[in-house]
C-alpha cells in the first residue's frame, strides 16, 4: 500500500514539474516566471472553484430528493453548505492576506 501512495506522489510531482517547466523556459526574468505561474494558478483556481460549485449544486439537489423521501440528514446539509461557503469566500480571504494579487472573488 505504501508503494502505491509513493508512486502516486511521485507521479503528481512529475506532472506538476512538467506543467511548471515551460514557465521557467519562457525567459530568464524571474518576474516573468512568477507572473506566468501566478496567472496559471489563478486560472486553475477559478476553474476548480466553478466545478466545485456545480458539484455542490448537484449535492443540494440530492439533499432535496432525500428530504422528499424522508431520508434527510441535517449533518449532511450543514457540511455541504459550509463547504460551499468556504469555496465561495476563499478568494476574498486570500485577497485579504495578499493585497496585490489578482485573485477573482466572484
Amino acid at each position: 500500500m505504501r508503494k502505491g501512495v509513493s508512486r502516486i506522489g511521485w507521479s503528481v510531482g512529475l506532472l506538476f514539474l512538467c506543467w511548471v517547466a515551460p514557465a521557467f523556459a519562457d525567459s530568464g526574468s524571474s518576474s516573468t516566471i512568477f507572473s506566468s505561474v501566478q496567472t496559471k494558478a489563478t486560472d486553475i483556481f477559478t476553474n476548480v472553484r466553478n466545478i466545485l460549485m456545480i458539484v455542490g449544486a448537484i449535492g443540494v439537489l440530492g439533499l432535496a430528493t432525500m428530504a422528499f423521501f424522508g431520508k434527510f440528514k441535517w449533518s449532511w446539509a450543514v457540511s455541504l453548505l459550509g463547504g460551499l461557503a468556504l469555496i465561495a469566500f476563499v478568494g476574498q480571504v486570500v485577497q485579504f492576506f495578499i493585497s496585490n494579487a489578482n485573485i477573482p472573488v466572484n
